[in-house]
């Protein structure tokens, strides 16, 4: 369901932009009121002051090898900077500012902001949306699963907002199972963990990290588990 933005043009840049993004190879898209996400980490803190929304971009990477031989190739990087790209001047040649966020650049190469960056793009993703928060701590959608790689541009361009969905992970615990390491543990919310640590042995898949082929730096055993969008 989508929240009609008080005051906008009569202009539905919002459809504009979807179309705009899914043309350039988006295979979701959605829009998150960044009110909903006061308190959210963020680097630096002050990220949000000048910003309303946040459009979430997605690329699914069932059509992808998950082992590639780069990380270029496993995640479309440069397909989603692509993308964002596109959606920042469409949003700034009608008048209208935008950020786009890098879709995976970490604040730290070492702990503990190493699994952080300048805003979570799964958070924005929730917001606008596109999924829930799974077990695996990974946006799980309902047509690709937890199989997307995701990035945001943040803007002050009018648009109308989606609706968080509920969790529908269930009773399912694929993901949790598969873990080679062993690092996930099972935690029943709604909504999503109070902290990273009490659903995620983050030393255990670190150490996991570091046994992948070359050029692999994720393991992708949760994501493939899931049961969510299998065609």
């Amino acid at each position: 369901m989508l929240q009609s933005v008080p005051g906008s043009a009569e202009r539905d840049y919002r459809e504009e932009l979807v179309k705009l993004a899914v043309k350039h190879g988006a295979d979701l898209v959605g829009v998150a009121d960044l009110q909903k996400l006061e308190g959210i980490f963020t680097f630096p803190p002050d990220l949000l002051t000048n910003w309303k929304y946040g459009v979430s971009i997605a690329v699914s990477l069932d059509k992808y090898e998950l082992y590639g031989d780069s990380t270029e190739d496993i995640y479309a990087f440069p397909l989603l900077t692509r993308v964002a790209s596109r959606v920042r001047g469409f949003i700034e040649q009608a008048d209208f500012k935008a950020r786009a966020i890098a879709a995976d650049e970490r604040i730290e190469e070492k702990p503990p902001l190493r699994w952080k960056g300048e805003i979570s793009h799964k958070a924005v993703a929730k917001a606008a949306g596109l999924g829930w928060i799974g077990k695996s701590l990974l946006l799980v959608t309902p047509e690709f699963g937890p199989r997307v790689c995701l990035t945001t541009v943040l803007t002050d361009m009018p648009l109308a907002t989606g609706s968080p969905v509920g969790n529908a992970c269930g009773k399912c615990t694929r993901c949790i199972v598969a873990c080679p390491a062993e690092a996930l543990r099972e935690k029943i919310f709604e909504d999503h963990p109070e902290s990273l640590e009490e659903v995620l042995d983050v030393d255990s898949c670190d150490t996991r990290v570091e046994n992948r082929p070359k050029g692999v730096d994720l393991c992708f055993e949760c994501a493939l588990a899931c049961p969510k969008g299998r065609r």
